[in-house]
């Protein structure tokens, strides 16, 4: 038997850090909650030998008893159970085989490959290795002395055996060629499918004699009916079928999805995937647990995002035990489709999972470990919940709970995200909702203890809290076409763009919101010569947008700063409520269009003079008798000052009768226009 990722299980990669809060809504004025009531945030912290259920239950869980493994040994792989309770473990990384017998553990055979990934219990006791990475199978006797039996052309990796008593025949499911073998009794390989797939991930053998294989790259399943041939089962979702299990024609299928199977570097052809050649390393998978009966229907039972299905095993009443690759745990799926997480372990594989019988057991990889399933409620059942991110420190309120039975619950509190020595110890026990006995903080956590109550059940808990009020941080305000520095380059550079005149100023502005506060803006205004600030908006006008349109037709010409203040008062009491505000950059306002003054006649040239009250001025244009609009210059070519000169040689005129016009533009897009009539 194997069940798991080569890849994964050789890899000691950190466990990734729990999700984000399940819940959090407005209960009063700033007032939050956290709510855990239904089996993802109830399941998403720690089991010590509690279980979750689909529909949202903690019960106690299982009791187990650990048998660790040397410390050289990082995985148990492959197991394998003699009907006289032996448990033979295949092991990597020095390819070692052990038997546990009771609770002694003994070194029973080494192959001296890397990794025993897969056994068989043969006739007369034999116990069968597949191993890799070289695709070696041996037979092992009582003495513990291997044999080589077989290496079929072309294998590197034996993925899953599967013993055929009838035919007295050992399968063996290998690649990266993606063939079954059997092999009889004195070595004979004989190969019995050629799947069009890199590797054939795992066996399962019915009782009547039906063989299923199960493949990838290609996440589809086979029933193998003679050498050559096969029907397909189904093709399922995803990349891989990691593990299978039947039991009286109703097939368990562990399919997964990984983004990019690693694969270990091959030269045969179907190897040649986008992801051979490529280093062994940890990858995020997706795990479904479906069931196929008789008939071929396939139903989904189970399924997650975070971690892949390792390992199967189906039980007489139809009970489906499903290992899993990224957190430890045990998944246990009833025949009605209902589901329970029902053991939780400190290592993070499930390789390898053996309910059936008075002694069920399981073996882990990332630390090597056989665990025995012990019969009996279990002592000390524990629930922790995931740390609880109030996202800024937070004094806490309730702590309330929904149970049947005498539950104690309890908090602990701190500042990282992961608990550590700066946490606070675990809080005296609730036997009843109350206040939170925990110190203010940005984390929490709450556990529950069964201790005094084992068959008790908890449905929902849940945590008020109110998180420090953050202050909303105005960061910019900006003129609409203007950047920060526009009018103050305006000023500095005395020739600019000149706009379109308009008295509608739009203004807008950034607000840092760490705590998403509803917020509330206020606007005033004053000349930059001046101290005194009037209110922008009318009396009773309440601004949430944080843009706004500024009617300057009724200010004088002049430059102006504007200030905004935000308030998160719409979401905090008077006595919490936070605001700050930002200035602007002064702003032009220039209202008025400009003068054209003292034209003047004579010599062949016009003369006169462009005033305004802000400036400067920024276009002079001339015009002749109703024709185009062409520019002039001021005397001194420089449109600098709010007062400009011009003298225009009209020589070339016709002798006779004109009308001249002149037309100046200000700073602000004002335009201001006279006209004259002069004899040439």
């Amino acid at each position: 038997m194997k069940r798991a990722r080569f890849a994964l299980a050789l890899s000691s990669a950190s466990v990734l850090a729990a999700g984000a809060i399940v819940a959090t809504d407005a209960f009063a004025v700033s007032t939050e909650r956290f709510v855990l009531d239904d089996a993802e945030s109830l399941a998403a912290g720690e089991l010590v030998r509690t279980a979750v259920h689909s529909d949202g239950r903690v019960t106690t869980g299982a009791e187990l008893r650990r048998i660790a493994l040397p410390e050289d040994i990082p995985l148990v792989y492959a197991t394998a159970r003699a009907a006289d309770g032996t448990i033979y473990l295949g092991t990597g990384n020095e390819g070692k085989i052990y038997r546990l017998r009771g609770e002694t553990l003994e070194l029973f055979a080494e192959t001296g490959q890397l990794l025993v990934s897969s056994l068989a219990l043969g006739a007369g006791g034999d116990v069968y290795a597949g191993t890799l990475p070289e695709g070696r199978i041996y037979r092992v006797g009582a003495d513990g002395q291997p044999s080589e039996i077989a290496r079929p052309d072309g294998v590197e990796h034996v993925w899953d055996l599967a013993w055929d008593g009838s035919r007295n025949v050992l399968f063996a499911a290998t690649g990266p060629e993606g063939q079954v073998f059997a092999i009889d009794r004195q070595g004979n390989a004989s190969l019995w499918w050629d799947s069009p797939a890199s590797h054939v991930m795992s066996l399962a053998l019915d009782s009547d004699g039906t063989l299923y294989a199960g493949t990838s790259d290609q996440a589809v399943v086979a029933r193998l009916t003679g050498p050559g041939r096969a029907e397909i089962v189904h093709d399922f979702p995803g990349n891989e079928i990691t593990a299978l299990a039947v039991r009286d024609g109703v097939l368990a299928v562990g399919a997964n999805e990984f983004p990019d199977p690693p694969r270990i570097a091959s030269t045969h052809a179907k190897s040649r995937s986008a992801s051979a050649g490529r280093a062994p390393r940890p990858q995020p998978g997706k795990g479904r647990v479906w069931r196929v009966s008789q008939d071929g229907r396939a139903e989904q039972l189970f399924a997650q995002d975070e971690g892949h299905i390792t390992s199967l095993n189906v039980l007489a009443d139809g009970t489906i035990y499903a290992g899993t690759g990224k957190d430890g745990h045990v998944i246990r799926i009833h025949a009605d489709r209902t589901w329970s997480r029902w053991i939780d372990v400190d290592e993070r594989q499930v390789l390898d999972i053996a309910m059936e019988g008075d002694a069920p057991y399981f073996v882990t990889g990332d630390g090597a470990a056989v665990y025995r399933v012990v019969a009996g409620r279990p002592a000390n059942a524990i629930w922790e919940s995931k740390v609880l991110d109030a996202r800024f420190p937070a004094r806490w309120g309730q702590l309330v709970w929904r149970a049947e039975g005498a539950l104690r619950l309890e908090t602990r509190s701190g500042n990282s995200e992961t608990p550590d020595e700066t946490w606070s110890a675990w809080s005296n026990a609730l036997s009843a909702p109350g206040p939170v006995r925990s110190p203010q903080a940005r984390f929490l956590q709450v556990r529950a203890r069964f201790d005094a109550a084992p068959d008790a059940t908890l449905r929902a808990v849940t945590v008020y809290f109110l998180p420090q009020n953050q202050r909303p941080v105005v960061t910019d305000v900006r003129l609409e076409g203007h950047n920060k520095a526009a009018t103050k380059r305006m000023r500095e550079e005395r020739q600019a763009h000149v706009p379109e005149a308009s008295h509608e100023y739009k203004l807008s502005w950034s607000v840092d919101n760490p705590d998403d506060d509803r917020l509330r803006y206020r606007l005033s205004y004053r000349r930059e010569d001046q101290t005194v600030w009037r209110d922008m908006l009318r009396p009773g006008q309440e601004l949430t947008e944080d843009e706004y349109s500024w009617d300057t037709e009724s200010i004088p010409d002049g430059w102006y700063v504007v200030r905004v203040e935000a308030s998160d008062e719409r979401d905090n009491p008077d006595a919490l409520t936070l605001r700050d505000t930002r200035e602007s950059e002064p702003i032009r306002i220039d209202n008025h269009a400009p003068r054209v003054e003292a034209l003047r006649f004579a010599q062949n040239r016009l003369t006169g003079r462009a005033v305004d009250a802000l400036g400067p001025i920024a276009r002079l244009e001339l015009a002749v008798d109703g024709g185009d609009w062409t520019p002039i210059f001021p005397t001194d070519d420089l449109f600098d000052t709010a007062r400009e000169e011009f003298s225009v040689d009209l020589s070339s005129l016709d002798a006779g009768l004109h009308i001249v016009a002149v037309r100046a533009t200000d700073a602000g897009g004002n335009v201001g226009s006279q006209e004259a009539q002069i004899r040439r």
